[in-house]
Formats: structure tokens, sequence, C-alpha cells
């Protein structure tokens, strides 16, 4: 299932709604702060809500899809391209270790602990004293 992450532009917290099967559909953009200054953000696995937001006037605008993974489709590799790193033991820790060693990530991209565990299996890093 694809989870895609969308990020308000200038808004800590945003309110939209959106048509939906003829139904209105409110999307709450969460999260963001304002020192340091983040963005609230909005993440689904639903196919049709996201082609809604793709499709949306606002997108680009108000908002726009900062991150997609497929959290179900496996990724096999060999065991010489996986990176080890011992001793990050909170998400917060492997979040900065992430932020820190592979170029281009935004903080906005690793929302939560799912979020942040794909982009490092994406990226072949193993937190081996992370609980799971």
């Amino acid at each position: 299932m694809i989870t895609k992450t969308y990020q308000a532009l200038n808004y800590q917290t945003y309110d939209m709604y959106v048509n939906l099967d003829g139904k209105s559909f409110l999307i709450p953009f969460r999260g963001g702060s304002l020192r340091p200054k983040i963005n609230g953000t909005f993440q689904t696995s639903d196919p049709a809500l996201q082609e809604v937001l793709q499709k949306d006037t606002s997108n680009g605008v108000s908002f726009k899809e900062i991150n997609s993974f497929d959290d179900e489709e496996p990724i096999v590799k060999s065991d010489t391209d996986i990176i080890e790193v011992p001793g990050i033991t909170t998400v917060a820790a492997a979040k900065d270790y992430l932020l820190s060693h592979i170029d281009g990530l935004s903080a906005a991209s690793l929302p939560n602990k799912t979020a942040v565990l794909a982009i490092a299996e994406q990226n072949n890093y193993v937190f081996t004293d992370l609980s799971k």
C-alpha cells in the first residue's frame, strides 16, 4: 500500500476540505511548530483521497506532496549493502541520524516511526538497537 505525505506550505496547522465521492472530507495538516519552523503534514494511504489531492487546484499553492513510500513492498538487498548503526535507541535519534546522512532529506518527510524506518530501509540503514 502506497502511503503519501503532504505538507502545508505556509502553515503549522491547516484545514482544508475536498470533495470525495460527493461528500466533503476534512484534510487536517498537523504536527507543525513555530520554532523550529515546521509546517503541518497530512498522511494517507487511501488511493482515492490521494487522487483527489493530486488534482486539487491548491496543490502546489497551499500544500505539496513531500514523500511517498510503499510499506508492503519488500525490498530485497544483499547483506553487503546493509549499513548497521548501533547505539540509536529512539526514533528521534534515528531521524536526526538520517537527516545528517542522507542528502536532500527534510524533517517533514519523517513525521513518524513508520516513515523513519521506511526511509532507513530504502537507504540500507538498520538501527540495530532501535526497538521495532
